[in-house]
């Protein structure tokens, strides 16, 4: 594991305290203007420009000081962007496996309970503590159980002869 200022990709704890995040509305994003390639030579132009030389051009050097300091933020957006992705990726592909093991238990359980309940004479008394387990476990069967049903009474009517035309 590296160092959480400045994590790799897979780190499980990343430091982005130093950086001054902008939390923004997304119809706001297609206003900003989008850096195109070769922006961090031109940065590195100003940047690296002789004081003097920037003088006769007409270039602030409080603009030219806020320049270099934006410029080291998305720099340090850029190191931390892959291990940020990573850690995103490997958090929604946890949770992914964690809903599928929760699944799974919850499907044994109510399995497990209703097999119990079929066997016992207060089978009633069995299932009523559980209905929120059994109702979340079996709800959709039982509505595509109850959609057949309707599909199989629909085709029925309509393959029944129409009533004479008289």
């Amino acid at each position: 594991m590296s160092d959480p200022k400045h994590p790799k990709a897979g780190d499980q704890s990343i430091d982005a305290s130093d950086l001054a995040l902008v939390d923004i509305m997304p119809d706001h994003i297609s206003k900003l203007t989008k850096l195109r390639d070769g922006c961090g030579k031109a940065v590195g132009n100003v940047l690296g420009a002789d004081p003097a030389a920037r003088k006769r051009a007409g270039v602030n050097e409080v603009e030219v000081a806020e320049l270099g300091e934006i410029w080291a933020d998305c720099q340090r957006i850029d190191e931390l962007l892959p291990a940020v992705e990573k850690l995103c990726e490997l958090l929604h592909e946890t949770r992914l496996v964690r809903g599928h093991e929760v699944a799974m238990k919850l499907g044994e359980m109510a399995h497990q309970i209703r097999r119990r309940a079929e066997r016992m004479p207060n089978g009633t008394e069995i299932l009523a503590p559980f209905s929120a387990l059994l109702d979340y476990q079996f709800a959709p069967a039982q509505k595509a159980a109850a959609t057949r049903e309707k599909n199989r009474a629909e085709g029925n009517r309509s393959s029944a002869p129409p009533p004479p035309a008289g």
